[in-house]
């Protein structure tokens, strides 16, 4: 690119319009020649462009990302992004939609249109809102109760699970509730918060926990601490009684460089699991294990059918409760990480 459209494209992540284009000199003929399917340039929007090189180098998350800075940039009209636009800007985790699409919400009456690939929502209430450099989107509270009216239960749960183990205080999301209480399809949103728990540290920790709920067996806690022989402290995923619930997900075997968490190699990362199980077991409780595939389709059925029978082993071992040794030391030792978010401290003078 020539250098006055490099400088305007660094300053929007890469991305320019035709009309930024045409000013910094090129003529139509050239932008016609490097729009090609085989040009230098990619179309990411209808009249929104950045160099095809760049592309190459993006995972399908961080092409939605350029294609929700695309609709902000082109918007005529000021807008913010939303829904899961800016869940993906404000790093929420969501599942995925049914319909991809970016979303930008607009001042006007209610009202949404979808084509191309972009939602466009309206709304006549002022907005929460947060910026992340030069984007602006709706606040993490709003955004994770959008996703839940727009979506249904099940990925509010997820959106608002993740907005809380960010550190987003539970009394945002009441506040947007109570702003948005005429809003549609609101009711699954209070629902999925009133379901909500911060402890839920991944995707398939809440999906499990929404699995396990959905036997009827009793109330679930996320993040029960367990005091094993030698004096090591663990947190387990889920527990009911004294039947604990591991959600074990394949990025834990994945190696980081190739987008997982793991730092060793599969077979170790198994080995150290098992010994785990194995010496949380011998402290008086059952478990079984959560996979993804678990929590969709007909292996739903089979694995709540599973789950059901290892919960009623265990309670016929162990009885219904932890013992008193057991509840005082999890009480004693919450699960602690420090949000990702800035908080204020309540209470305290500024």
């Amino acid at each position: 690119m020539r250098p006055a459209l490099v400088a305007v494209a660094a300053r929007q992540g890469w991305i320019f319009t035709r009309s930024q284009a045409l000013r910094a000199g090129y003529t139509d003929r050239e932008i016609k020649a490097l729009t090609r399917p085989d040009g230098e340039w990619a179309v990411v929007r209808r009249g929104t462009y950045c160099e095809r090189a760049l592309l190459a180098q993006l995972d399908a998350r961080a092409r939605w990302m350029l294609k929700d800075r695309a609709a902000a940039l082109s918007s005529r009209r000021p807008a913010v992004l939303s829904h899961d636009s800016a869940a993906r800007l404000l790093a929420i985790d969501t599942l995925d939609p049914p319909s991809p699409a970016s979303h930008l919400t607009l001042y006007g009456p209610r009202g949404t249109r979808t084509n191309s690939g972009l939602t466009r929502h309206r709304d006549l209430q002022s907005l929460c809102v947060q910026r992340v450099g030069d984007l602006v989107a709706t606040s993490y509270a709003r955004t994770a109760i959008d996703i839940a009216r727009w979506h249904g239960y099940r990925h509010g749960l997820v959106a608002i699970d993740s907005a809380r183990q960010l550190g987003v205080p539970y009394p945002d999301f009441e506040a947007e509730l109570e702003r948005m209480r005429h809003h549609p399809h609101i009711a699954q949103a209070r629902a999925a918060l009133a379901d909500s728990d911060a402890g839920a540290e991944s995707v398939l920790e809440t999906l499990g926990r929404e699995l396990v709920a959905s036997l009827d067996i009793g109330v679930t806690e996320t993040q029960f601490a367990v005091r094993l022989t030698g004096g090591r402290t663990v947190w387990c995923d889920i527990r009911v009684g004294r039947h604990l619930f591991e959600c074990e997900g394949r990025l834990k075997l994945v190696p980081v460089e190739e987008g997982g968490v793991a730092s060793e190699s599969a077979d170790a990362v198994v080995w150290k699991q098992q010994a785990r199980r194995t010496d949380i077991c011998a402290e008086g409780f059952g478990m079984s294990r959560i996979v993804w595939a678990d929590c969709f389709g007909p292996a739903r059925d089979r694995a709540r059918d599973r789950l059901r029978r290892e919960y009623d082993v265990t309670e016929a071992r162990f009885g219904r409760e932890p013992t008193p040794q057991q509840s005082r030391f999890a009480q004693a030792n919450p699960r602690r990480r420090s949000p990702r978010l800035w908080v204020p401290d309540v209470g305290t003078a500024a």
